[in-house]
C-alpha cells in the first residue's frame, strides 16, 4: 500500500470557503499559470485537461472561463476535498485517486496540472511518471510547490509555513526541475513567486507591493520566490 501524508481523522486544512471577495483573490493567485499554459501552447479551443491533487476545486473552475469548451478531469486522495471541488466545478469529471498510482483508461491529456501537491508525495517521481504516461506527446505540464530554496524559507527558519507535518518533501527550484527533466520532459519554464512567505511583507503597506507583482508578473525565472513554479513539455 503506498504511503500517504494525508491524516483523514483530523479536519482538513484545505477546504477552502466560497465568497466574492475570496473567489477573486483565488483567481488572481491562479492567473499566471493561465498565462504560462497559454504561452506555451496554441491549444485555445476543446482542451482537456487533468489536475492532479484539485484541493477545493478553484482552478478547474477557472478553466471554464479561460478556455472554449475544456474537457476536464481531476483526482483527489481526500474524499472531503473531492466533495467541494465536485460542487465548485461540477462539470470536471472528478475521481478518487492516489497522484503516484492513478489509473486512466484510453485517455490522455493536452494539459496535467499540480498545484501545491508534490511536497504532500513520499515518491513524486512516481507522479511524474504518470504524468507523462497519460499525457499526449506535446502536451504540457505545470507543476508548483513550497520553494525551500526561497527567501521566506531562508528568512523565517523553523518558522516558515513550507515546513508542516503533511510536507513530506521538500525542495528547491533547480532540484525539482532537473528531476523532472530528467522522467521524460522538456523545461519550458523554471522559476518561482515572489515574497509572500514572509510575514511583514505581507501586510500594508509593502503587503500591496507584494500583491501587485504577484497579479502582474505571477512569478519570474529566479530561484528565490516563495513557490517553485515549472513548466515542461513531454518529450
Amino acid at each position: 500500500m503506498t504511503k500517504v501524508s494525508v491524516n483523514l481523522t483530523r479536519p482538513s486544512p484545505y477546504i477552502e470557503k466560497e465568497g466574492r471577495l475570496y473567489r477573486l483573490k483565488r483567481k488572481l493567485t491562479y492567473a499566471f499559470a493561465f498565462r504560462l499554459i497559454k504561452k506555451f501552447t496554441n491549444i485555445r479551443s476543446a482542451p482537456s485537461i487533468l489536475e492532479i491533487g484539485t484541493g477545493s476545486g478553484f482552478f478547474l473552475s477557472f478553466c471554464k472561463d479561460a478556455f472554449k469548451d475544456p474537457e476536464l478531469y481531476g483526482i483527489e486522495y481526500d474524499d472531503r476535498l473531492l466533495e467541494v471541488t465536485r460542487q465548485r466545478a461540477p462539470y470536471a469529471k472528478c475521481i478518487q485517486g492516489n497522484a503516484e498510482t492513478f489509473e486512466f483508461q484510453n485517455i490522455s491529456f493536452d494539459i496535467i496540472a499540480s498545484f501545491q501537491v508534490i511536497e504532500h508525495l513520499y515518491d513524486p517521481l512516481a507522479m511524474f511518471t504518470r504524468a507523462h504516461k497519460y499525457l499526449k506527446p506535446g502536451g504540457l505540464f505545470i507543476v508548483t510547490s513550497p520553494n525551500i530554496d526561497g527567501y521566506g524559507a531562508r528568512f523565517m527558519g523553523e518558522r516558515w509555513h513550507g515546513y508542516r507535518h503533511d510536507h513530506v518533501t521538500l525542495k528547491g527550484v533547480n532540484e525539482w526541475t532537473r528531476l523532472i527533466s530528467e522522467n521524460g520532459f522538456q523545461t519550458l519554464y523554471s522559476g518561482s513567486t515572489f515574497l509572500s512567505g514572509i510575514p511583514f511583507l505581507n501586510k500594508f503597506p509593502l503587503g500591496v507591493f507584494n500583491w501587485t507583482l504577484l497579479v502582474v508578473f505571477g512569478c519570474l525565472r529566479w530561484n528565490v520566490g516563495e513557490a517553485y513554479v515549472g513548466v515542461f513539455r513531454r518529450v
